[in-house]
């Protein structure tokens, strides 16, 4: 009778592949429970290196190696950020390639699955938090990053320019130096 989508972008999809009626579907955006991320007590270490915080899933998609290769192909991001990855075990061909970048030994670091709390540390504590995604419908960790006051550098593409809007630093998710540059925009100023 009716279809919820979680946003525009997911909306004008729904219309475009598979034919429905602009007026049966309604947006009704995803949130979070901001009450996490408020009050969040920053504990970062200052004897430790600043770190770019990537969180979540990295199958093809989510694009982890367009960002990894950014971070790599920046020398002043090689020298002065560590990359820490929440989320599952770097797989074969992730572990090659972040060898292969040249990276230091424990530059890039996964974390295993974190409490809501940690979670909002580690957003709290980061130089900023990178979402390189080829498509999102909608997209949490940006919503999760901005309510723990944690800068926002993010693809330019499906439905993240309208959950991050103004907030945030866009970038080509296909171009490796688009993608440092605006890391580099956040982190070095």
């Amino acid at each position: 009778d009716h279809i919820m989508s979680n946003s525009e972008n997911t909306k004008q999809d729904l219309v475009k592949l598979f034919g429905i009626d602009e007026s049966k579907i309604s947006v009704v955006h995803h949130a979070i429970d901001s009450s996490l991320y408020q009050n969040v007590v920053s504990n970062f270490d200052n004897s430790k290196k600043p770190y770019i915080l990537y969180v979540g899933m990295r199958g093809i998609y989510k694009n982890f190696s367009g960002f990894i290769k950014a971070v790599a192909s920046s020398s002043l991001l090689m020298k002065d950020f560590d990359v820490i990855a929440v989320g599952a075990r770097f797989n074969t061909a992730e572990k090659n390639l972040i060898s292969s970048l040249g990276f230091a030994n424990n530059q890039v670091k996964r974390i295993s699955y974190v409490t809501d709390k940690q979670l909002a540390q580690f957003y709290r504590n980061a130089a900023a938090f990178v979402y390189p995604s080829l498509y999102e419908g909608f997209g949490l960790p940006p919503l999760e990053a901005m309510a723990a006051g944690c800068p926002v550098v993010c693809s330019n593409t499906s439905s993240m320019p309208e959950v991050v809007r103004n907030a945030g630093v866009y970038f080509n998710p296909l171009d490796i130096e688009d993608i440092s540059n605006a890391i580099e925009r956040v982190v070095l100023s």
